[in-house]
């Protein structure tokens, strides 16, 4: 059934809401179960206001600044205390990501971040979520938990989701409520949809 007014127009190219989806998640470098490190553990290697870059022809696709990195014996990944990464698209900025906490592959610069998780971009698009996935490679964020979505008056919230990083392309999989503004009247418009993993 098509959702009427403002919505219908964000759909495609704002949000998809699969009513039946099956496919398989981008496999994450990291997870909450290898987040965690013995508390006794001293990390080998420890620095302050940490930045990590990257790159395409000399042009910066992202970089992460951290107020501390640390990195521990048989671990393949960094520790990160505080996270903020700025995306770039030809060298402009169009997005940021900031975090209590997070880890970081320096093989494959996949970050996983988690704790008061915030993604903003430049025409005022903003999801906030406790954990977020960076595939480095795909370029795109994704997760398996609570989120919710604001774009001016417009509100979307539900379970996992997929989404670029400057948010113009975003799926929020399962349980997904709307609350947006119908056109050209102004009128709110809510909708409330469940979605469950085919078995």
């Amino acid at each position: 059934m098509p959702w009427p007014g403002r919505l219908q127009v964000l759909l495609p190219f704002l949000l998809l809401l699969p009513l039946a989806a099956c496919r398989d998640e981008a496999a994450p470098a990291t997870g909450p179960e290898s987040a965690a490190v013995d508390a006794s553990e001293r990390p080998t290697q420890q620095f302050f206001d940490y930045k990590l870059v990257e790159t395409h022809d000399g042009i910066p696709k992202w970089i992460l600044v951290s107020q501390q990195m640390n990195k521990y014996t048989g671990q393949r990944d960094v520790e990160l205390i505080t996270v903020h990464i700025d995306f770039y698209k030809d060298g402009s900025h169009f997005s940021t990501l900031t975090a209590d906490s997070g880890r970081a592959n320096l093989m494959t610069h996949d970050i996983y971040t988690w704790g008061n998780v915030v993604v903003t971009t430049e025409d005022g698009r903003r999801l906030d979520t406790e954990e977020l996935y960076f595939d480095s490679q795909k370029e795109i964020i994704h997760n398996a938990v609570h989120d919710l979505f604001t774009r001016e008056d417009d509100m979307v919230e539900g379970i996992g989701l997929e989404a670029s990083p400057d948010l113009e392309y975003i799926e929020i999989k399962n349980q997904v409520e709307a609350d947006v503004v119908d056109s050209p009247a102004g009128s709110r418009h809510s909708e409330d949809r469940t979605e469950s993993d085919p078995q």
